[in-house]
């Protein structure tokens, strides 16, 4: 960059209307942010950084070359030079401001998020959609998969999470995941939800019934308010419980992760035993907005309560009996409280938050009583 605009000054210098090679530098940034409109527009997110840094401190020196030049060119007998390039350079330099304005235009009213990232898997009769909970990927489903090789299967990363797009200034409250996850549900799917997934996929199935035929929940969040909420999801472990309590801590640490996530990624399977390696190595793919909004938004703020009195389809939901998180007379009381009744609860002996990844057999068996109808607790 330095070198390039060295060489410009040099052939300015020497009286050319203007530097060549400063030309084709201003229309390579107006084609990038112009590139970098149609992204932002297509994915919703901004250019790599880099990129975007780069291009935007070149386009700045480049103005303030045109604006030194002017400015040394009064008084002088290169006057007329640069008199004779001043169109040329306005009509460079306003391209390239041009793009710019795009470009920010599109960040700042792009239409919505990128669709999300799915791992998918063909299969007869109706699919099977995935959704994890915070702080995870689809990867977490990934010894429940394979047991259903023939079947379609379809696994998320919600919003903000795993290799999904992680926009800024999405809201990830519950609305704003369902949004993002409805378009990625085909109609009349088996929606198997854990945790923070389970309120999602809730709100998907009330307010898009016909894309859910009927769901298994997992350790949903029945929390009976937003104070029992901050004590019980401290057990998820230090950021959940720094982001509930100490915003400014957690806000720290997370901000860390970012900066160093491929160490935080290698490090992650050493301090979270508790699950499988690609399920702590996942546990880092978010940012900071992604996991305090949906933390406060989707688990701390909202009550599940009004959407499962709203289900009309076929509810299965699992807790473990030993479950921190999500105790399981929280869950009982949210489900006599919206009518559903105890039949939909099956609590899992010695089950800690994940029974999941603890007995992968005991997800898929409760798939295949919400999928088979009339074999199931429905509404």
């Amino acid at each position: 960059m330095v070198v390039d605009v060295g060489l410009s000054r040099i052939v300015w210098g020497h009286g050319a209307s203007m530097g060549g090679l400063a030309h084709v530098v201003l229309v390579a940034v107006t084609v990038v942010f112009a590139l970098g409109t149609l992204y932002a527009w297509r994915t919703g997110q901004p250019m790599p950084l880099p990129v975007l840094c780069v291009s935007g401190i070149l386009l700045m020196a480049l103005v303030a070359d045109v604006l030194s030049l002017a400015v040394a060119g009064r008084g002088t007998g290169t006057s007329a030079v640069h008199a004779a390039s001043a169109g040329t350079a306005l009509t460079l330099l306003t391209a390239a401001a041009a793009s710019v304005a795009l470009y920010l235009l599109a960040l700042r009213h792009r239409s919505g998020p990128a669709p999300l990232h799915t791992d998918e898997t063909g299969g007869r009769g109706s699919a099977i959609v995935f959704v994890h909970g915070l702080g995870a990927s689809g990867r977490y489903w990934a010894a429940v998969v394979p047991r259903l090789a023939n079947r379609r299967t379809v696994a998320v990363d919600l919003l903000g999470f795993g290799r999904s797009p992680k926009p800024r200034r999405a809201s990830y409250d519950v609305d704003c995941h369902t949004d993002a996850l409805a378009p990625h549900v085909p109609g009349g799917s088996i929606v198997v939800a854990h945790s923070v997934g389970a309120s999602v996929a809730l709100r998907l199935a009330t307010h898009h019934p016909g894309r859910v035929a009927g769901l298994v929940l997992i350790a949903p969040p029945a929390h009976a308010d937003a104070e029992a909420a901050r004590d019980q999801i401290s057990e998820l472990g230090t950021l959940a419980r720094l982001t509930a309590r100490d915003r400014l801590a957690a806000m720290t640490m997370c901000g860390l992760m970012c900066m160093l996530r491929p160490f935080a990624a290698a490090v992650a399977p050493l301090v979270r035993r508790d699950v499988p390696s690609h399920v702590a190595m996942d546990g880092v793919l978010h940012t900071w907005p992604s996991y305090s909004r949906t933390l406060q938004r989707v688990v701390i703020d909202h009550r599940i309560d009004d959407d499962l009195a709203m289900l009309g389809v076929p509810l299965l939901v699992l807790a473990g009996s030993d479950d921190p998180v999500t105790p399981v007379p929280d869950i009982r009381d949210a489900l006599g409280r919206s009518g559903a009744g105890p039949e939909a609860l099956r609590v899992i002996g010695g089950g800690g938050h994940h029974p999941t990844l603890q007995e992968p057999s005991l997800v898929t068996a409760a798939m295949e009583v919400v999928a088979t109808a009339g074999a199931g607790p429905s509404r």
